[in-house]
C-alpha cells in the first residue's frame, strides 16, 4: 500500500489552563493512556487531566469528547507555553514569585488629645492603619463610624461606597482584599448576620477585611438597644463554625483606637478578616484618646490579584 500520502494522526495535548478535569476524554480513551491529574494548577484551582503519548494512536476521540473550552487540542508538538495556547488568553509574565512590597511608618509630629465617642475612635484608628476603602449600609447605632469615613476619606484620596446591602458591601469587600487593598466596615447585630457567608468566604480565601460590629439587642432585628449578644457567633459560629476569625473585644474608646489599628496589622499577617466587638453603649460613649506617633503606608502582599503586570499570575480562590 501506497503510504507517501498518508496524513499523520495528530496526538491530543494539554492545555492545563483551560483544562477542568472533567474526565470526559478519560472515559473516551480506548487504550487507557488519559487519566485524572494529581497536581492543582495554581492558575485556576483545578486538577488537569494527564496523557501519556507512548501508545496514543492519535484516534481524536479524547478532544471530540472534550466540553468547551477545550482542554485538549490536536498538536503535532505541545506548545512552548501551554498557558498561552489558546489565541483568546493573554500572555502569562515569566516569573514564579512576586515580593511583598512592605508597610512603611512614617512619624507624624505630636498632637493633642482627642474627646470622641467609640465609633469615631475606631474611624480614626482605621485612618492611621493606612486603610482607604470602605464598603458598608447605614444601620444603628454603628452608623456615626461610616459618617466620619464618609467625611473623611475622600480628602485622603480614599474611597466610601454605601453599597445596596449588607451582603453586597461583604462581597465588595472580598474583592478589595483580593486586591491587597485595606478595607473596612461598621455594622450592628442584624447587618452582621447578613454578611456571615461572606466572610466565611473570606476566610476560606485567606483574605484580610476588618469588621467593626457595634453590637445591638435581638433576636431578629431586635431593636437598637446595646447588647453584647454577638460574642458565641463571632468566636465560634463563623462559616457554619467550622471557620474562626480573630476577634477582637475592646472596653475604652481608646481601645476602639488601638484595637482597630492593630486588627488591620493582624489581618494581613495572617490573611484572615478580623472582627472588632464592641457593645451599642461604648459605641456611642465619648471618652479620650491619645492618637498614634506614626501613620501607615500601606504596601503590596505579593499574593495580591492587582490588576499589574507583577501580579498577573496570582489566583485567589476558596
Amino acid at each position: 500500500m501506497d503510504t507517501s500520502s498518508a496524513v499523520s494522526r495528530r496526538k491530543p495535548s494539554v492545555v492545563p489552563i483551560l483544562c477542568k478535569g472533567c474526565g470526559r476524554c478519560v472515559a473516551s480513551c480506548a487504550r487507557h493512556r488519559i487519566s485524572c491529574g494529581t497536581e492543582i494548577n495554581a492558575l485556576t484551582g483545578l486538577v488537569p487531566i494527564a496523557v501519556d503519548l507512548a501508545n496514543c494512536n492519535g484516534c481524536g476521540l479524547c478532544i471530540d469528547a472534550c466540553p468547551e473550552p477545550f482542554g485538549l487540542t490536536a498538536e503535532l508538538a505541545p506548545p512552548a507555553r501551554v498557558e498561552t495556547a489558546h489565541p483568546c488568553l493573554p500572555a502569562l509574565p515569566d516569573r514564579t514569585s512576586t515580593e511583598d512590597i512592605p508597610d512603611e511608618l512614617i512619624p507624624l509630629a505630636a498632637a493633642r488629645s482627642l474627646v470622641v465617642k467609640g465609633t469615631y475612635a475606631s474611624a480614626i484608628g482605621a485612618l492611621y492603619a493606612g486603610c482607604r476603602h470602605f464598603f458598608g449600609y447605614p444601620i444603628t447605632p454603628s452608623t456615626d463610624g461610616a459618617e466620619l469615613m464618609a467625611r473623611l476619606l475622600p480628602a485622603l484620596d480614599g474611597h466610601f461606597v454605601q453599597a445596596v446591602s449588607e451582603i453586597a458591601a461583604v462581597n465588595m469587600m472580598y474583592g478589595c482584599g483580593g486586591a491587597g487593598q485595606r478595607a473596612m466596615t461598621f455594622t450592628s447585630s442584624p447587618g452582621f448576620s447578613l454578611m456571615l457567608e461572606g466572610i466565611s468566604y473570606m476566610i476560606g480565601a485567606e483574605l484580610p477585611g476588618v469588621f467593626v460590629d457595634v453590637m445591638r439587642g435581638g433576636p431578629g432585628l431586635g431593636n437598637i438597644g446595646p447588647e453584647q449578644s454577638d460574642i458565641k457567633l463571632a468566636c465560634r459560629g463563623l462559616g457554619h463554625g467550622n471557620t474562626q476569625a480573630l476577634v477582637l473585644a475592646p472596653a475604652t474608646p481608646q481601645e476602639m483606637l488601638d484595637f482597630t489599628l492593630l486588627a488591620f496589622e493582624r489581618s494581613f499577617h495572617y490573611r484572615n478578616p478580623v472582627v472588632v466587638l464592641c457593645d451599642g453603649f461604648l459605641g456611642q460613649m465619648t471618652g479620650r484618646v491619645e492618637l498614634p506617633a506614626t501613620l501607615v503606608k500601606p504596601g503590596l502582599p505579593g499574593w495580591a490579584v492587582n490588576g499589574d503586570a507583577a501580579h498577573r499570575g496570582n489566583l485567589i480562590f476558596s
